[in-house]
């Protein structure tokens, strides 16, 4: 796992010069049902997500990295959207790294995922699941307007497993990024 984080830290710092500042914000949905009984619940994989990191040019094609570490989290809030009886809060660490093709404004691109920590809690269970860090990978196409903003959909292929028991936390996503 350290091995792991050090080699993609050291991929970030390749190219320096030619890094650009990389935000994104988006909103994922998909996966299996985290805990079935509770119909206010989440889908493994879905939720709100913000990251931040570099985008590097890699090649001499145009060819681009991409590396962000973001955020996803997901929660009924007060209940307003759902139903007072059940509450859940979803959120997990992610590290994205994107390779991507194609010349502006459509690029092509495939990675992977890793996320950190995913934990879910809910009022219908009696504690939190906290899964296993998982693997996934990515494919995504993105529009670049005229101004740099990027328009993006992207696919995620991946499972969270708990206490030997998976869950499927594939999903499909949409993103700004600058």
């Amino acid at each position: 796992m350290t091995r792991f984080i050090v080699t993609i830290i050291l991929l970030t710092l390749v190219s320096t010069a030619q890094a650009e500042f990389y935000m994104e914000v988006g909103i994922e949905s998909g996966g299996d049902a985290i805990v079935v009984p509770n119909p206010g619940g989440i889908n493994a994989g879905s939720g709100f997500k913000l990251a931040l990191g570099t985008q590097n040019v890699v090649g001499e094609n145009g060819e681009r990295l991409t590396i962000a570490l973001g955020y996803m989290f997901a929660d009924s809030g007060d209940g307003v959207l759902f139903s007072e009886v059940s509450s859940y809060d979803f959120s997990t660490m992610t590290l994205d790294a994107i390779y991507t093709i194609g010349n502006d404004p459509h690029r092509f691109g495939i990675g992977g995922t890793y996320h950190i920590g995913p934990s879910y809690s809910d009022n219908v269970l009696p504690s939190t699941l906290d899964f296993d860090d998982a693997l996934g990978l990515i494919l995504q196409y993105t529009y670049t307007h005229n101004d740099g903003l990027q328009i993006g959909a992207r696919l995620t292929s991946m499972d969270y497993e708990v206490s030997g028991s998976s869950v499927d936390a594939s999903s499909f996503g949409i993103f700004l990024s600058f």
